[in-house]
């Protein structure tokens, strides 16, 4: 036998011992009945209306979800389950027009059900740990904290020698191929019912580009999409060795002492992630040395000199939080709100820079507000008054 006839044996067996994996973690879910059960899908029916108990659809879906869930559960058993039409709404986050695509609350029962049973523990396995979006037990500040860690770790060994890549997925959700995804379904869900009802999902899904794009505000599009680019992170993990190669959902950071080889990794990056369909947007791709700030996610991070790692929270936040405040001054004025909403605009300011290394900000926002409208949120702030000199005195 010689040695490529050795190789491809070792790579068979290989994809053997993955696929008995990925059947055993299917039978381990159970039979469909068990997955979909009705106790499930009713705490799942349940947890749908957490939050949205003003809308009249919910309570009127609500009101009848003891008989509803047999009906869907029997729907679904029965492979006769179609999803209902979205809504359509249109958001804009400052400045970005976000289309969103809400499901009805009946089929929010479904997807949760699905999420929670079916694709997040089949999906898992194949992710990478610094994948923190749309995870339970993660989240943005965990990835903060982990990114932080890291650059620690990175300094421990090379200092501040190297650099940072930033690198953002162009269209993200809009773009995802679903031939993929499709491929995805083939791959993890040995179970023809399940990959069933995943690929009806897809099917029924309001893309304006026939194959393309995944909905906002779909549940299992959050699934589906934290998963995808799963291919080129355990390419960068386990082929390139990258000890820093994270990402959240679309944004990826990546440190390495060399940047030259950050530059090579980068365009085999993109051919990696075009061979799949997913676009990147090398406008916004860029190295940054260490020795600089760099932004990930809206926060910028610094290491120091000494190793500190400082993070500071969005810029153009505090801009916007000034002229709002200002704002409610007239507003409060005019009496066309109540003081309530402007103690309540400042908890969730005050929340957000305390969570970085921003205390002069908090302590600025702080006087702002207690200028305008005194002390509102129950402590006077430090201001500093002006130095009197002996003639004053």
């Amino acid at each position: 036998m010689t040695s490529e006839e050795r190789r491809e044996a070792r790579y068979q067996r290989r994809q053997a011992k993955r696929a008995a994996n990925r059947q055993k973690r299917c039978d381990g879910l159970g039979p469909v009945e068990e997955i979909f059960s009705y106790r499930d899908m009713f705490k799942y029916g349940k947890k749908c209306c957490n939050g949205v108990r003003w809308k009249q659809s919910v309570q009127n879906y609500e009101m009848h979800l003891f008989s509803g869930t047999a009906k869907r559960r029997r729907l679904v058993l029965e492979q006769k389950w179609k999803p209902m039409k979205c809504s359509h709404f249109i958001l804009r986050e400052r400045g970005k027009i976000r289309p969103i695509d809400a499901p009805h609350v009946t089929d929010r029962q479904v997807h949760k059900t699905l999420c929670n049973n079916v694709l997040v523990p089949l999906y898992s396995p194949s992710m990478i740990y610094h994948n923190g979006a749309s995870q339970k037990g993660k989240g943005l500040h965990w990835h903060f904290e982990e990114l932080k860690e890291q650059l620690r770790w990175h300094y421990r060994h090379y200092g501040r020698q190297g650099g940072v890549l930033l690198m953002d997925l162009k269209r993200f959700f809009p773009s995802a191929p679903h031939k993929t995804i499709y491929q995805r379904h083939q791959k993890l869900i040995p179970s023809p019912h399940l990959r069933w009802l995943a690929d009806t999902i897809i099917q029924h899904s309001p893309c304006p580009t026939p194959g393309r794009g995944m909905p906002l505000g779909v549940e299992p599009s959050q699934q589906e999409m934290v998963a995808l680019p799963s291919k080129v992170d355990n390419w960068l993990k386990c082929q390139m060795r990258m000890k820093i190669a994270d990402h959240y959902m679309d944004d990826y950071v990546l440190v390495h002492p060399d940047i030259e080889w950050l530059k090579k990794l980068a365009h085999e990056m993109v051919r990696r992630f075009a061979a799949i369909g997913i676009p990147v947007n090398q406008r916004k791709c860029q190295i940054v040395p260490l020795t600089k700030p760099f932004k990930f996610c809206k926060a910028t991070f610094r290491l120091q000199e000494t190793g500190k790692v400082i993070v500071n929270g969005c810029r153009d936040g505090m801009k916007r939080a000034r002229r709002k405040l200002k704002y409610f001054r007239r507003e409060v004025d005019a009496g066309r709100r109540a003081i309530e909403e402007v103690k309540q605009y400042m908890t969730c300011q005050l929340g957000y820079y305390k969570k970085y290394n921003d205390h002069g900000r908090v302590l600025r926002l702080s006087r702002l507000c207690y200028a305008l409208f005194g002390d509102i949120m129950g402590g006077k702030p430090c201001i500093k008054l002006p130095k009197t000199g002996p003639a004053s005195a």
